[in-house]
């Protein structure tokens, strides 16, 4: 694994992991990045070795030398990683567990709470308000716990579940025929299930979804395109794109989508209206190979203020890809070498360069 600054291309570090790959994820402040090694049992915690000095009336942006801060065994086979404001949940497949950790405690303490959930399956977790919700791909429903562990109720309905994201008090559940999205409002948990959109492909089913705090919807796959999902409309839009995404993220505003499609183009929407701004090249076509590419290595998105990179596992590479208006162009490639495919961007906000 290796840190780079995206100013100088300098290597900053390289780690020895205990595997290979893994899915790169980026902490809530942007301050630490874990890296999830399923077949070792193992989540590794980066510290970017970026910090804020405070001078009273500003605060400098100091880097420092990154390190590894602790590589934690949370379960067997940590999989699913959701984040939100301050903390992180992932779900152990091998054991059933779930793992919820604290950012704020980093440095300090590495402890984690803990939640024995229905049994080992290909799950994902999610906290919502004073409860943790663990969705279950087989079983096809959602439990949600209290803190302390207890069953408080579950939401059947949501077949072949795979995929979560959140925003504000909604949570949403990628189904093989919809959408389910939980609900916490005034002290209680409430769910409704969202049907695909009609038309839609029996072979198409959203799989992953992302959100931004920022933004009136969530996003899925859906074939070739994307579904915007309205939690308070509770509706399902459908966007074609030319092929089916591969990675997608919104952007730092909220008002933007990035999407990396199977043909090698990166497209930029306008993420309420699904609205297509903008495209470019950045790589070759993706071929999954047989198996639909479990266990290759796939490219990865991260997405800055002012650019995105896109690991391009092929070529040895992260391209950079820069927008202005609705104009997108691939700036530079930044040549690490190997078959990088887990990728985030480290940064902290509101820091001033001297």
């Amino acid at each position: 694994m290796a840190v780079l600054d995206l100013l100088s291309e300098e290597v900053l570090a390289s780690f020895s992991v205990p595997g290979p790959g893994g899915n790169v994820y980026r902490s809530p402040s942007g301050q630490y990045g874990l890296v999830v090694h399923r077949d070792e049992n193992r989540v590794t915690v980066v510290h970017s070795g970026l910090r804020l000095e405070d001078h009273g009336d500003h605060a400098d942006l100091v880097q420092g030398a990154p390190y590894i801060l602790q590589t934690l065994n949370v379960g067997r086979q940590p999989t699913h990683v959701w984040t939100g404001e301050h903390e992180i949940a992932i779900f152990n497949d091998a054991d059933g567990t779930v793992a919820v950790l604290d950012e704020r405690l980093f440095g300090l303490s590495l402890e984690y709470l803990g939640l024995e959930s229905a049994g080992p399956d290909h799950g994902a977790a999610v906290v919502l308000g004073d409860h943790v919700l663990v969705g279950y791909l087989e079983l096809g429903r959602v439990d949600a716990f209290t803190r302390g562990g207890e069953l408080e109720t579950s939401f059947e309905g949501c077949p072949r579940l795979h995929g979560e994201a959140s925003a504000g008090d909604v949570a949403a559940f990628g189904c093989a025929d919809g959408v389910l999205l939980v609900t916490y409002e005034e002290g209680a948990l409430s769910a409704v299930k969202l049907d695909n959109p009609a038309g839609t492909p029996e072979d198409a089913r959203v799989g992953t979804v992302v959100a931004h705090e920022a933004s009136p919807v969530m996003v899925g796959n859906l074939g070739d395109g994307v579904v915007l999902i309205d939690a308070a409309a509770q509706t399902l839009e459908p966007v074609s794109l030319p092929s089916a995404p591969l990675r997608f993220a919104f952007d730092h505003t909220g008002e933007h989508l990035l999407v990396l499609t199977r043909d090698g183009e990166l497209h930029r929407l306008e993420a309420q209206s699904g609205e297509l701004q903008g495209s470019v090249s950045v790589m070759e076509a993706f071929d999954p190979g047989p198996g639909g590419g479990h266990g290759a290595a796939r490219p990865g998105l991260a997405v800055g203020e002012h650019a995105v990179y896109v690991s391009v596992p092929s070529a040895g590479e992260v391209a950079e890809v820069r927008f202005e208006g609705d104009a997108l162009s691939v700036t530079r490639r930044l040549e690490v070498g190997g078959t990088p495919s887990g990728v985030a961007l480290l940064a902290l906000e509101g820091g001033v360069i001297h």
